[in-house]
Protein backbone atom coordinates (compact mmCIF):
# COMPACT_ATOMS: atom_id res chain seq x y z
CA UNK A 1 0.00 0.00 0.00
CA UNK A 2 2.74 2.12 -0.12
CA UNK A 3 3.57 2.11 -3.31
CA UNK A 4 -0.20 3.28 -4.02
CA UNK A 5 0.58 6.65 -1.47
CA UNK A 6 3.71 7.13 -3.73
CA UNK A 7 1.58 6.83 -6.55
CA UNK A 8 -0.40 9.44 -5.44
CA UNK A 9 1.98 11.52 -4.34
CA UNK A 10 4.30 11.45 -7.30
CA UNK A 11 1.36 11.76 -9.62
CA UNK A 12 0.40 15.09 -8.02
CA UNK A 13 4.34 16.63 -8.28
CA UNK A 14 4.14 17.49 -11.88
CA UNK A 15 0.78 19.85 -10.91
CA UNK A 16 2.74 22.36 -8.73
CA UNK A 17 2.97 23.00 -5.41
CA UNK A 18 -0.69 23.68 -3.74
CA UNK A 19 -2.06 20.28 -5.13
CA UNK A 20 1.76 19.09 -2.99
CA UNK A 21 0.69 20.73 0.11
CA UNK A 22 -2.96 18.84 -0.22
CA UNK A 23 -1.34 15.52 -0.81
CA UNK A 24 1.07 15.87 2.27
CA UNK A 25 -2.23 17.21 4.51
CA UNK A 26 -4.30 14.30 3.27
CA UNK A 27 -1.94 11.84 3.77
CA UNK A 28 -1.59 13.02 7.51
CA UNK A 29 -5.67 13.96 8.14
CA UNK A 30 -7.03 11.04 6.26
CA UNK A 31 -4.16 8.20 5.51
CA UNK A 32 -2.20 8.57 8.68
CA UNK A 33 -4.77 6.24 10.68
CA UNK A 34 -5.15 3.73 8.36
CA UNK A 35 -1.79 4.38 5.82
CA UNK A 36 -4.17 3.95 3.29
CA UNK A 37 -5.41 6.05 0.07
CA UNK A 38 -8.81 6.40 0.74
CA UNK A 39 -10.82 9.05 2.19
CA UNK A 40 -13.84 6.95 3.24
CA UNK A 41 -15.99 8.78 5.50
CA UNK A 42 -12.83 9.47 7.78
CA UNK A 43 -12.87 13.50 6.70
CA UNK A 44 -16.00 14.32 8.38
CA UNK A 45 -19.25 14.94 6.35
CA UNK A 46 -21.79 16.92 8.15
CA UNK A 47 -21.23 20.52 8.84
CA UNK A 48 -23.65 20.58 11.97
CA UNK A 49 -21.62 17.58 13.91
CA UNK A 50 -18.26 19.30 12.19
CA UNK A 51 -19.11 22.39 13.95
CA UNK A 52 -19.84 20.92 17.25
CA UNK A 53 -16.24 18.85 16.86
CA UNK A 54 -17.65 15.81 15.18
CA UNK A 55 -19.43 14.90 18.61
CA UNK A 56 -22.11 11.90 17.96
CA UNK A 57 -25.15 11.92 19.56
CA UNK A 58 -25.60 15.89 19.03
CA UNK A 59 -25.78 15.31 15.30
CA UNK A 60 -28.88 13.70 15.48
CA UNK A 61 -31.65 15.57 13.15
CA UNK A 62 -29.73 16.52 10.43
CA UNK A 63 -29.73 14.48 7.13
CA UNK A 64 -26.12 13.67 7.47
CA UNK A 65 -26.16 12.30 10.81
CA UNK A 66 -26.66 8.41 10.99
CA UNK A 67 -22.94 8.45 9.31
CA UNK A 68 -22.03 9.07 13.42
CA UNK A 69 -25.08 7.79 14.83
CA UNK A 70 -27.24 5.06 13.16
CA UNK A 71 -29.30 4.73 16.27
CA UNK A 72 -30.43 8.71 15.35
CA UNK A 73 -32.20 7.68 12.43
CA UNK A 74 -35.56 6.05 15.04
CA UNK A 75 -36.06 9.69 16.10
CA UNK A 76 -36.71 11.33 12.75
CA UNK A 77 -40.48 12.21 12.30
CA UNK A 78 -39.73 13.70 8.81
CA UNK A 79 -38.16 12.71 5.52
CA UNK A 80 -35.16 14.97 4.94
CA UNK A 81 -32.98 15.37 2.11
CA UNK A 82 -29.98 16.89 2.49
CA UNK A 83 -26.76 17.41 0.43
CA UNK A 84 -23.36 18.60 1.86
CA UNK A 85 -19.85 19.94 0.18
CA UNK A 86 -16.73 20.07 1.78
CA UNK A 87 -13.02 21.67 1.17
CA UNK A 88 -10.57 19.13 3.07
CA UNK A 89 -7.51 21.38 2.54
CA UNK A 90 -8.61 25.15 2.03
CA UNK A 91 -5.35 26.01 0.30
CA UNK A 92 -6.59 23.72 -2.74
CA UNK A 93 -9.80 23.78 -4.24
CA UNK A 94 -9.13 20.94 -6.56
CA UNK A 95 -9.66 18.73 -3.15
CA UNK A 96 -13.09 18.43 -2.36
CA UNK A 97 -15.72 16.13 -0.71
CA UNK A 98 -18.98 15.85 -1.23
CA UNK A 99 -22.45 13.94 -0.15
CA UNK A 100 -26.09 13.05 -0.80
CA UNK A 101 -28.42 11.41 1.73
CA UNK A 102 -32.23 10.87 2.31
CA UNK A 103 -33.68 9.53 5.52
CA UNK A 104 -37.42 8.73 6.47
CA UNK A 105 -38.86 7.66 8.84
CA UNK A 106 -40.70 4.24 8.25
CA UNK A 107 -43.35 3.14 10.86
CA UNK A 108 -43.56 4.53 14.50
CA UNK A 109 -40.02 4.59 15.82
CA UNK A 110 -37.81 3.77 13.21
CA UNK A 111 -35.88 5.51 10.31
CA UNK A 112 -33.83 4.53 7.20
CA UNK A 113 -30.95 6.64 5.46
CA UNK A 114 -29.32 6.07 2.46
CA UNK A 115 -26.57 8.18 1.07
CA UNK A 116 -23.38 8.41 -1.28
CA UNK A 117 -20.34 10.33 -0.43
CA UNK A 118 -17.43 11.04 -3.28
CA UNK A 119 -14.16 12.56 -2.41
CA UNK A 120 -10.90 12.92 -3.54
CA UNK A 121 -9.14 14.97 -6.95
CA UNK A 122 -8.37 14.09 -10.42
CA UNK A 123 -5.79 11.44 -9.93
CA UNK A 124 -7.22 9.55 -6.68
CA UNK A 125 -11.37 9.83 -5.30
CA UNK A 126 -13.29 7.20 -3.69
CA UNK A 127 -17.04 6.75 -3.45
CA UNK A 128 -19.02 5.17 -0.69
CA UNK A 129 -22.47 4.18 -0.88
CA UNK A 130 -24.42 3.67 2.40
CA UNK A 131 -28.16 2.21 4.37
CA UNK A 132 -28.42 3.25 7.50
CA UNK A 133 -31.33 1.70 10.09
CA UNK A 134 -32.19 2.89 13.74
CA UNK A 135 -35.29 1.96 15.96
CA UNK A 136 -36.09 2.52 19.20
CA UNK A 137 -36.28 -0.46 21.81
CA UNK A 138 -38.19 1.83 24.58
CA UNK A 139 -38.83 4.84 25.12
CA UNK A 140 -35.10 5.92 26.07
CA UNK A 141 -33.17 3.33 24.41
CA UNK A 142 -32.64 3.04 20.56
CA UNK A 143 -29.86 1.11 18.30
CA UNK A 144 -28.50 1.20 14.89
CA UNK A 145 -26.35 0.40 12.25
CA UNK A 146 -25.05 1.83 9.01
CA UNK A 147 -23.55 -0.81 6.26
CA UNK A 148 -20.89 0.82 3.57
CA UNK A 149 -19.62 -0.06 0.32
CA UNK A 150 -16.47 1.78 -0.52
CA UNK A 151 -14.35 2.05 -3.13
CA UNK A 152 -11.04 3.71 -4.38
CA UNK A 153 -9.18 4.33 -7.15
CA UNK A 154 -6.00 5.87 -8.04
CA UNK A 155 -5.51 6.55 -11.58
CA UNK A 156 -2.55 4.80 -13.52
CA UNK A 157 0.16 7.86 -13.92
CA UNK A 158 2.53 8.31 -17.69
CA UNK A 159 5.73 6.45 -17.02
CA UNK A 160 8.77 8.37 -16.32
CA UNK A 161 10.42 7.15 -19.57
CA UNK A 162 7.21 8.16 -21.43
CA UNK A 163 6.12 4.41 -22.75
CA UNK A 164 2.57 4.41 -22.00
CA UNK A 165 1.58 4.62 -18.37
CA UNK A 166 1.35 2.26 -15.44
CA UNK A 167 -1.64 0.70 -13.79
CA UNK A 168 -4.69 2.25 -12.34
CA UNK A 169 -5.05 0.72 -9.02
CA UNK A 170 -8.66 0.31 -7.36
CA UNK A 171 -10.59 -1.78 -4.56
CA UNK A 172 -14.05 -2.36 -3.15
CA UNK A 173 -15.10 -3.16 0.58
CA UNK A 174 -17.41 -3.01 3.26
CA UNK A 175 -17.82 -1.70 6.05
CA UNK A 176 -20.07 -1.82 9.74
CA UNK A 177 -20.65 1.08 11.83
CA UNK A 178 -23.22 0.00 15.21
CA UNK A 179 -24.75 2.47 17.98
CA UNK A 180 -26.69 2.72 20.87
CA UNK A 181 -27.94 5.40 22.81
CA UNK A 182 -30.47 5.60 25.82
CA UNK A 183 -32.31 8.79 27.32
CA UNK A 184 -30.96 9.30 31.45
CA UNK A 185 -33.49 11.92 32.07
CA UNK A 186 -33.08 15.08 34.20
CA UNK A 187 -29.88 15.26 36.61
CA UNK A 188 -31.24 17.47 39.67
CA UNK A 189 -33.00 19.98 37.48
CA UNK A 190 -30.35 20.53 35.07
CA UNK A 191 -31.61 19.61 32.32
CA UNK A 192 -32.16 15.98 29.75
CA UNK A 193 -29.11 13.71 29.79
CA UNK A 194 -28.63 10.91 26.88
CA UNK A 195 -25.36 9.19 26.44
CA UNK A 196 -24.60 6.57 23.79
CA UNK A 197 -21.35 4.31 22.44
CA UNK A 198 -20.26 3.37 18.85
CA UNK A 199 -18.37 1.02 16.61
CA UNK A 200 -17.11 2.51 13.71
CA UNK A 201 -15.69 -0.03 11.18
CA UNK A 202 -16.73 -2.71 13.37
CA UNK A 203 -15.80 -5.52 10.85
CA UNK A 204 -12.40 -3.99 10.00
CA UNK A 205 -12.98 -3.65 6.29
CA UNK A 206 -9.37 -4.70 4.35
CA UNK A 207 -8.69 -1.89 2.20
CA UNK A 208 -5.34 -2.93 1.13
CA UNK A 209 -5.51 -3.42 -2.74
CA UNK A 210 -3.04 -6.57 -2.18
CA UNK A 211 -5.05 -7.84 1.20
CA UNK A 212 -2.07 -7.38 3.36
CA UNK A 213 -3.22 -7.13 6.91
CA UNK A 214 -1.46 -3.25 6.89
CA UNK A 215 -4.51 -2.06 4.57
CA UNK A 216 -7.05 -3.34 7.76
CA UNK A 217 -9.29 0.12 8.61
CA UNK A 218 -8.80 0.19 12.79
CA UNK A 219 -12.06 -0.22 14.63
CA UNK A 220 -13.19 3.25 16.75
CA UNK A 221 -15.24 2.75 19.45
CA UNK A 222 -15.85 5.38 21.47
CA UNK A 223 -19.03 6.83 24.37
CA UNK A 224 -20.62 10.21 24.99
CA UNK A 225 -22.55 12.42 27.65
CA UNK A 226 -25.01 14.99 26.09
CA UNK A 227 -26.77 17.63 28.68
CA UNK A 228 -29.47 19.52 26.93
CA UNK A 229 -31.17 22.09 28.14
CA UNK A 230 -34.44 24.77 26.49
CA UNK A 231 -32.30 24.66 23.44
CA UNK A 232 -28.89 24.46 24.44
CA UNK A 233 -27.22 21.47 23.71
CA UNK A 234 -23.45 19.89 25.08
CA UNK A 235 -21.80 17.08 24.88
CA UNK A 236 -18.20 15.11 25.87
CA UNK A 237 -17.21 11.97 23.86
CA UNK A 238 -14.24 10.01 24.40
CA UNK A 239 -13.04 7.43 21.73
CA UNK A 240 -10.42 4.91 21.26
CA UNK A 241 -8.91 3.94 17.79
CA UNK A 242 -5.45 2.12 16.74
CA UNK A 243 -4.04 2.90 19.84
CA UNK A 244 -4.94 6.76 20.26
CA UNK A 245 -7.69 8.14 22.48
CA UNK A 246 -9.92 10.71 21.22
CA UNK A 247 -11.56 13.10 23.25
CA UNK A 248 -14.25 15.84 21.84
CA UNK A 249 -15.91 17.99 23.36
CA UNK A 250 -18.73 20.32 21.41
CA UNK A 251 -22.15 22.36 21.68
CA UNK A 252 -25.03 24.68 19.97
CA UNK A 253 -27.26 27.56 21.18
CA UNK A 254 -29.39 29.50 19.43
CA UNK A 255 -29.11 32.98 19.16
CA UNK A 256 -31.76 34.99 21.25
CA UNK A 257 -34.47 36.28 18.80
CA UNK A 258 -33.44 34.37 15.82
CA UNK A 259 -33.49 31.22 13.69
CA UNK A 260 -29.70 31.38 14.07
CA UNK A 261 -27.60 28.94 16.04
CA UNK A 262 -23.76 28.94 16.60
CA UNK A 263 -21.43 26.14 17.46
CA UNK A 264 -18.45 25.11 18.47
CA UNK A 265 -15.96 22.35 19.64
CA UNK A 266 -12.84 20.93 20.30
CA UNK A 267 -11.07 17.52 19.17
CA UNK A 268 -7.59 16.14 20.81
CA UNK A 269 -6.14 12.90 20.01
CA UNK A 270 -2.71 11.28 21.23
CA UNK A 271 -1.05 8.32 21.33
CA UNK A 272 0.37 8.91 25.06
CA UNK A 273 2.98 5.93 24.12
CA UNK A 274 4.86 8.24 21.76
CA UNK A 275 2.98 11.57 22.42
CA UNK A 276 1.60 12.13 18.95
CA UNK A 277 -1.46 14.42 19.08
CA UNK A 278 -3.91 16.12 17.18
CA UNK A 279 -5.65 19.50 17.94
CA UNK A 280 -8.41 20.81 15.92
CA UNK A 281 -10.83 23.73 16.77
CA UNK A 282 -14.75 23.73 14.91
CA UNK A 283 -16.59 26.66 14.63
CA UNK A 284 -20.32 26.92 13.14
CA UNK A 285 -23.86 28.00 11.98
CA UNK A 286 -26.48 27.15 11.03
CA UNK A 287 -29.83 28.93 10.04
CA UNK A 288 -33.39 27.79 9.45
CA UNK A 289 -35.38 28.84 6.82
CA UNK A 290 -38.59 26.87 7.72
CA UNK A 291 -38.05 23.34 6.42
CA UNK A 292 -34.80 24.38 4.68
CA UNK A 293 -31.78 23.98 7.20
CA UNK A 294 -28.31 25.37 6.42
CA UNK A 295 -25.65 24.75 8.43
CA UNK A 296 -21.75 25.48 7.69
CA UNK A 297 -18.03 24.66 9.57
CA UNK A 298 -14.54 25.55 9.75
CA UNK A 299 -12.06 23.57 11.42
CA UNK A 300 -8.71 24.30 12.21
CA UNK A 301 -6.22 21.45 12.10
CA UNK A 302 -3.70 23.61 14.80
CA UNK A 303 -0.80 20.96 14.03
CA UNK A 304 -1.32 21.34 9.89
CA UNK A 305 -1.20 25.50 10.31
CA UNK A 306 -0.44 25.24 6.36
CA UNK A 307 -3.33 23.81 5.21
CA UNK A 308 -5.99 26.56 5.59
CA UNK A 309 -8.60 24.87 7.69
CA UNK A 310 -11.22 22.50 6.11
CA UNK A 311 -14.69 24.42 5.34
CA UNK A 312 -18.09 22.54 4.97
CA UNK A 313 -21.45 23.58 3.71
CA UNK A 314 -24.51 21.56 4.24
CA UNK A 315 -28.09 22.26 3.51
CA UNK A 316 -31.25 20.05 4.15
CA UNK A 317 -34.76 20.44 3.24
CA UNK A 318 -37.41 18.44 5.80
CA UNK A 319 -40.45 17.52 3.85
Amino acid sequence: MTGQMKRVRDAVKERGPKVTIAVAAVLVTVFAATAQAAFFDTAGKSARSVGMGETFLSSTGDAMSYWYNPAGLSRFEKRQAGFSYGIPVATVSDLSISQLNVVTPIGENKGLGIGISYGGIDVANDMVISAGYGMSLSERLAVGGNLKIMRWSVDGQTLRSGAGKDESLSKTSFSLDLSASMGLGEWFGLGAFSTGVYVKDAIMPNISESGDDGGKIPVEAGIGLMARRENITGEFDVAMKDGNTIFRLGGETPLPGSNLNVRAGVIFGSDFKDDTERFDVNLGLGYNFGSILFNYAFAIPIEIADSGGRHFFSLGLSF
